[in-house]
């Protein structure tokens, strides 16, 4: 299930997304989170799955109906190819109307996703 970050979650997202490159030391962290907080424009999503926390998701909407996906994060466990599926794919649901586009980090994740839900579809 993916839901938007609500304030009680906040030292959970800032968890998840401490492990991730550049975003290992508080202050970058700290930075981060200020960042989505100062728009309604950028988003962060925690994705739970047997009812636990394994996952958060960064968005920045753009115009023209542009999701640009920022920060895509898993629990060391949970770490696998289907489960950022799962949570791209939950996304694009709550967002049917979004064109879904990664950053320079991300984008090969996008395009496999992207290829993946293809592939379903036929």
């Amino acid at each position: 299930m993916l839901t938007q970050v609500r304030n009680d979650n906040q030292k959970t997202v800032m968890g998840i997304l401490s492990l991730l490159p550049g975003l290992r030391e508080l202050a970058h962290l700290n930075a981060e989170i200020a960042w989505y907080n100062d728009r309604d424009t950028r988003l962060l999503y925690i994705w739970q799955s047997d009812s636990r926390v394994q996952g958060v998701l960064g968005v920045e909407l753009l115009p023209q109906d542009i999701a640009l996906i920022r920060h895509a994060a898993l629990t060391p466990e949970s770490r696998t190819a289907t489960n950022y599926f799962a949570m791209l794919s939950e996304f694009q649901n709550q967002n049917q109307t979004v064109f879904v586009m990664g950053t320079l980090d991300n984008q090969k994740l996008i395009n496999k996703w992207r290829k993946s839900s293809s592939e379903h579809i036929v």
